[in-house]
């Protein structure tokens, strides 16, 4: 299901779920999203998601954040 929607991995909360064994480059964009989650709480799916609508994948600034040097919680 994940390589169909075309993710390699993904996190629900404290879970992440992988259809490979991720590199050291995918734990750590993971972990962040495990990060987001403890700060944002149960206001993080939906967050995603409306985010995911208004922005897309490359713009998202969880995805960004998650991607790059953390930035939205240092």
């Amino acid at each position: 299901m994940l390589t169909r929607r075309g993710f390699g991995a993904i996190t629900f909360g404290h879970v992440i779920v992988s259809a490979t064994e991720p590199s050291n480059t995918v734990w750590r964009h993971e972990l962040r999203h495990v990060a987001q989650y403890e700060r944002l709480g149960l206001a993080f799916l939906p967050l995603y998601l409306w985010y995911r609508a208004r922005y897309g994948y490359v713009d998202h600034p969880l995805e960004r954040d998650a991607s790059e040097d953390p930035r939205l919680f240092p």
